[in-house]
């Protein structure tokens, strides 16, 4: 399909490139131990962007109508604002892991293997235990009208499970999840399930929750609402808008020393791991904080087209959407504090495990408030109980400024990879 399109679309347009992808999911659901759902679903597109005349169109697909495609992404074409992209020419891309065949050969049965593992770890556990195991396997390819025609496969399972239990007539539920293009190791599931039943024994008691300002411990599954804003400030796209706080402070000092932050597409076996982007431009990693100090911005053809820079390997595009500049595998670098250390600054506080409601979809500004869905008390240095449900405020360009300490043992959850981040003046209400 690529081929035939792209030599219609040079006969018409100045340029022009194409992004096809397909995806196979076969999903299974646990409720109480057992099986209760399996189903598989498939989805295949195309999105074909054109450029006329200095302006680019954007059409999408999942059929097999060409003329239709082209007709629509020309008729975007002439609506569109005036455009600089350079699309990019063949060349050398780097190795990395996207797609390993014994996840990608993994039967069914394979599959449910995987729940009754978990299952049999936490049948002590007084809590239902829920599961999903998922199996994606897809397909990228990138091609242009320069010559560029590439793509990768991918595999992806994820292992997600959820605890949850009556007490005091709260429903306490803990999750946790293994995502990556392999199939979990048994190590890998032996700390999942640890972590679930720690989480469990530190719900056991209760303690009153403290308020005003407060140090908290933000656990790795807590970290995106911290560090989502520095990403999206980050973007091209609003920095363009005007809408980034962190445009006017590249090469100085904005967080604590004890913050680096890169996003990184060469993670072997990550979910968001990936030798090109959906633009065709080579994947490398990215530094975006060094020690405190901003340094990279993610650009993707078109916004590094209206900045004169060059693009760092940042677009993505859905089948029906326009490329826009986004993240792959995100990674916080552990820091140097052991975990009876960081709950010894933090002294008296609270250990954070996530945020319940909605993460607002603009969120470069950073301020947040939000209530906890599940929260630790932390007195003398201990963790001593459970706290009610207590909204957590800030904002988090702020807050990664105050930083007092960074856990040394890193976690991946999904595309993230993060360690227990602890800060002084939370506001908890």
């Amino acid at each position: 399909m690529i081929a035939p399109l792209l030599e219609r679309a040079s006969r018409r347009a100045t340029d022009a490139d194409i992004v096809q992808k397909s995806d196979e999911t076969t999903s299974l659901h646990f409720a109480s131990g057992r099986l209760v759902s399996a189903c598989t679903t498939t989805r295949h597109g195309v999105n074909l962007r054109v450029v006329v005349e200095s302006r680019a169109g954007v059409a999408g697909s999942s059929g097999d109508d060409l003329e239709d495609l082209l007709a629509r992404a020309l008729a975007s074409a002439r609506e569109g604002e005036l455009s600089q992209l350079t699309m990019p020419r063949l060349s050398r891309l780097p190795s990395v892991l996207t797609h390993v065949p014994r996840a990608a050969s993994a039967t069914v049965a394979d599959l449910a293997q995987l729940g009754q593992v978990v299952r049999d770890r936490l049948g002590g556990e007084r809590a239902d235990i829920d599961l999903l195991v998922e199996r994606s396997l897809g397909a990228v390819r990138v091609a242009n009208t320069q010559g560029l025609n590439a793509g990768y496969d991918l595999s992806l399972v994820t292992l997600a499970v959820e605890a949850s239990r009556v007490q005091d007539g709260r429903r306490i539920v803990i999750r946790g999840r293994i995502s990556g293009a392999d199939l979990p190791t048994l190590p890998e599931i032996e700390r999942l399930t640890a972590t679930l039943r720690q989480r469990l024994a530190w719900s056991e008691r209760s303690a009153e929750a403290p308020v005003g300002r407060q140090r908290i411990a933000f656990l790795p599954a807590a970290l995106p609402v911290l560090l989502v804003p520095v990403e999206q400030a980050l973007t091209g796209k609003v920095v363009l808008q005007g809408a980034s706080p962190l445009a006017q402070r590249r090469g100085t000092v904005a967080f604590s020393e004890l913050i680096t932050l890169r996003d990184d597409p060469l993670a072997e076996g990550r979910p968001g791991s990936r030798p090109l982007d959906d633009e065709g431009v080579p994947s490398k990693p990215l530094t975006l904080i060094q020690r405190g100090v901003v340094e990279g911005l993610m650009y993707d053809l078109e916004t590094a087209g209206r900045v004169g820079a060059s693009p760092t390997g940042h677009g993505r595009r859905t089948i029906f959407g326009k490329p826009q500049p986004a993240c792959s595998n995100v990674v916080l670098d552990a820091g140097e504090t052991g975990w009876e250390e960081l709950l010894g600054q933090v002294k008296d506080g609270i250990l954070l495990e996530g945020l319940r409601g909605p993460f607002p979809m603009n969120a470069a500004g950073g301020t947040f408030a939000q209530s906890a869905s599940l929260a630790w008390r932390i007195s003398g240095g201990e963790l001593v109980g459970l706290v009610p449900e207590v909204t957590i405020a800030g904002n988090a360009h702020d807050l990664l400024a105050r930083v007092i300490a960074v856990g040394r043992e890193q976690t991946w959850l999904g595309a993230r990879a993060g360690a227990t981040v602890a800060i002084d003046g939370v506001s908890v209400f």
